[in-house]
């Protein structure tokens, strides 16, 4: 029984040295997802092989310096293997740590170690910081979308607010019950003051808007996908629309 068992446990590490050895030659032209692939079933073989954890710390750390964040920053959360939300600095330091010792031109012998433990140190050198982390946080940060968008019926000049994932749907128009596309419209024309009615400069559409509200117990501008019709939508109203008096035709100036 010991013997079956040294057998398997032999040819296990034979097959991941095998796998090991592939991996370091696709790691050597810089096919990364390739070296990476092997070292997994590398792993797989042979779990206590440090081979396959160094050259796949090699492979997850450069694959990350592929891939900018915010326009052409480093990714160093994704270098360290982190979420980009984490505030926890235990395990920034923990993740640096076991990266570290992995990446070591030292104790790592193969291809680019010396490099991805470069980039592990550049990382933790921005992450560790308490001037730089935020700065850094704040430069790949992704703007948030509008919840919201504007668009106008081309028929009848209702204005209307909808959930920004309508954006470029077609819509019913609740006034005249049209269908049109749903353009964003960048910037809402203004109030005369004293009047119910709206300045327009927009050459492409006719004066005289009126602003829509979606009434959540009634009949309200609906969404078409196709042929059928989904709705009515309910609408978040972000932008104030509930100080206006919905839905009937004001004067045109």
């Amino acid at each position: 029984m010991n013997s079956g068992t040294g057998t398997d446990s032999g040819s296990g590490r034979a097959e991941a040295e095998r796998l090991i050895a592939i991996g370091e030659k696709l790691l050597q032209s810089r096919d990364l997802n390739g070296s990476r692939d092997f070292a997994i079933l590398a792993q797989e073989a042979e779990p206590l092989l440090e081979a396959s954890d160094q050259i796949l710390a090699i492979a997850d750390v450069l694959l990350a310096a592929e891939t900018p964040v915010g326009g052409d920053h480093l990714d160093w959360y994704g270098i360290l293997q982190l979420d980009r939300t984490c505030e926890d600095q235990d395990l920034i330091r923990k993740n640096y740590r076991r990266l570290g010792l992995l990446l070591h031109p030292d104790k790592n012998p193969f291809t680019l170690a010396d490099h991805a433990f470069k980039l592990v140190s550049d990382a933790w050198a921005v992450l560790s910081d308490p001037a730089q982390k935020p700065a850094y946080d704040r430069a790949i940060a992704v703007p948030a979308q509008p919840a919201t968008f504007w668009t106008a019926c081309p028929y009848c000049y209702f204005l209307y607010e909808y959930p920004a994932a309508c954006q470029g749907c077609c819509l019913r128009c609740q006034n005249c019950e049209r269908s049109f596309h749903g353009l964003s419209i960048p910037s809402l024309p203004p109030l005369v003051p004293g009047q119910e009615a709206y300045y327009c400069n927009w050459g492409c559409l006719p004066m005289g808007f009126v602003f829509g509200k979606l009434d959540p117990n009634g009949p309200g501008p609906m969404v078409e996908n196709g042929p059928d019709v989904v709705g009515p939508v309910a609408v978040e109203n972000g932008v104030g629309v509930a100080s206006r008096k919905p839905g009937r035709p004001r004067q045109v100036l």
